[in-house]
């Protein structure tokens, strides 16, 4: 058994992974300040910090706990949102990393999982896309994360590991925010009866994986010295179009007619294809993606049904 902190631990990929660390009869603690988190998602076996990681405070509640890692899974994580509020953005995902870095060097955490986005590539122009490609953000938010990322790796006595997330799905995403998690923003406006807003072609290419897999991968390479000090991307190697993914969508939740929906212009810095490599990943990890996306929207509309 070991002792994990999981930041962001009531949002979506962290609540998931506690309850997967649970499962392994692993002691976790989290911490969330439910800015996006839910009440529902808290893991009730889990230690809960409720607290805002972009202020000093909370590293005081845990002084002296002996954790074994750290997984890094808070974020504000949505590219327009970010335009919004720069600054805002910047302490949720700039200054929030730091401060976990120094919180892991002052504790003696020598093992620091990150997940990061394929959002730090920009608009890629090789495809799949290696791990090993420089990012070129186009948006704060990527700039944060890719700026969060090089915090990590000027730490010399931590063991990192950074998974960038292509676009992740599945159960315990929250429905009213709109502006995250594309899956969800099409299937949150099914379920209310409105039109489908897509801001941008329908002809976007997109690969995206399904959060049991994310979990099963940060699961892995918990304790693996092989992924140590090293970034990978995470998604299945498999793309969708926009449109085809709206029109699965419709046909899972039972709605016969045409798909209802509103295309209006892009979001900036919203890159019209994405496509991971996940040959590193693979090979350093024996992992494959088990829900492909065809299973993943079927399973996530019959949870979100319920």
């Amino acid at each position: 058994m070991a002792r994990i902190l999981v930041t962001g631990g009531a949002g979506f990929v962290g609540s998931n992974l506690v309850s997967k660390l649970i499962q392994e009869n692993h002691e976790v603690t989290i911490i969330d300040d439910f800015s996006n988190g839910l009440d529902s998602n808290v893991n009730p076996s889990a230690t809960l910090v409720n607290a805002d990681l972009s202020e000093e405070t909370w590293a005081n509640q845990l002084t002296g706990q002996e954790f074994d890692a750290l997984v890094h899974c808070a974020a504000q994580a949505s590219n327009a949102t970010s335009f919004k509020d720069p600054i805002r953005d910047m302490y949720a995902n700039q200054l929030s990393t730091l401060r976990i870095v120094k919180f892991c060097e002052k504790e003696s955490i020598g093992r620091l999982i990150f997940t990061s986005s394929m959002s730090v590539y920009g608009n890629p122009e090789t495809f799949p896309t290696s791990s090993s490609t420089l990012p070129k953000p186009e948006t704060y938010y990527a700039l944060h994360k890719a700026t969060a990322e090089s915090y990590l790796k000027l730490n010399p006595k931590l063991n990192w590991t950074i998974f960038r997330l292509y676009t992740t799905y599945g159960a315990g995403q929250n429905l009213a925010n709109q502006e995250q998690g594309l899956v969800k923003i099409f299937l949150s406006y099914i379920l209310k009866g409105e039109p489908v807003k897509v801001h941008g072609s329908g002809n976007r290419v997109r690969d995206i994986i399904h959060v049991n897999d994310v979990v099963d991968a940060i699961y892995l390479s918990l304790f693996n010295e092989k992924t140590y000090l090293k970034t990978y991307n995470l998604g299945t190697g498999q793309t969708i179009t926009v449109k085809q993914l709206i029109a699965r969508l419709y046909q899972e939740m039972g709605i016969s007619e045409p798909p209802n929906v509103i295309y209006e212009p892009p979001d900036i810095g919203d890159p019209h294809k994405t496509h991971a490599d996940i040959s590193d990943v693979k090979t350093d990890l024996g992992w494959a993606p088990k829900v492909n996306p065809e299973d993943g929207i079927v399973l996530t509309v019959s949870k979100y049904k319920t």
